[in-house]
């Protein structure tokens, strides 16, 4: 035990840490010898329930770096108030060679040069593994229970019922997949999904005859052809359309020119 991090905390801002020195200091007092390195890392005011207190942190990184050899706390709590956090805490630092030593609490005296520390340690990693076990066990039965009761579980579903008929309706305006995609935010993917129960609505309207047709497909329609009849008149009595239009082409009047 050559570098030691002494790791103090307190939950509120009434209490204070000189306690826990005092307990400390005097620990340091009984050893054979003073450990040539020693850190202090304090946390003042946060609750050990979370493990994001600066103190903490800056003493863990300091272990995980070979800074340290051994942490040292008044109690267990003080590391966390969740056992079980600690205890997973306390066997992720003596997978890199640091110890972990309560001086109020000599059952966690877990140094290295403690003959039971193996033991203890191992004994800890079996209460790790049932409080796993145990919240897993919580977890597939909180959810078998919920789908009993018809709870749909994962994430919204995307494609809704409301969605779908709204998918259909653009659709039958005559709107492609893809504006629909971008207009409603999904992929093209789950459009064509979500028409894929109506075959008709995934292939893009070509006859005017089709009565899934809306009216604005079919008055379309009416006008294109319209337009061809009115062609079809003009051209079988001799009338040219281009000569009633302000637009010139420049070309045809060069030619006429040329061959006057």
């Amino acid at each position: 035990m050559d570098k030691i991090a002494i790791y103090y905390r307190v939950s509120t801002d009434t209490q204070d840490l000189e306690s826990q020195r005092f307990s400390v200091n005097r620990w340091l007092n009984n050893l054979k010898s003073m450990p040539p390195v020693i850190l202090t890392f304090e946390d003042e005011g946060i609750s050990g329930k979370t493990v994001r207190r600066p103190g903490l942190q800056a003493m863990l990184r300091a272990a995980y770096k070979g800074k340290v050899d051994t942490i040292v706390v008044y109690r267990l709590d003080r590391l966390s108030r969740n056992a079980s956090t600690a205890i997973r805490m306390i066997l992720d630092l003596d997978d890199v060679g640091v110890a972990f030593i309560s001086i109020s609490q000599p059952v966690l005296n877990l140094g290295h040069e403690n003959p039971f520390r193996r033991t203890m340690l191992a004994a800890f990693a079996e209460i790790a593994e049932i409080e796993r076990e145990t919240i897993s066990a919580r977890v597939k039965a909180g959810l078998s229970a919920a789908r009993k009761r018809g709870v749909k579980l994962g994430p919204p579903r995307k494609i809704t019922d409301a969605a779908i008929l709204e998918s259909r309706r653009m659709r039958q305006e005559g709107q492609t997949i893809r504006h629909i995609a971008a207009k409603m935010q999904l992929s093209v993917g789950s459009i064509s999904k979500m028409l894929r129960s109506d075959e008709t609505l995934l292939k893009v309207p070509s006859d005017t005859s089709d009565s899934s047709l809306t009216k604005n497909h079919r008055q379309a329609s009416l006008l294109v052809k319209a337009d061809h009849l009115a062609d079809h008149v003009d051209s079988v009595a001799g009338i040219d359309e281009t000569a009633a239009k302000p637009i010139v082409n420049h070309n045809q009047t060069t030619d006429s020119c040329e061959a006057s």
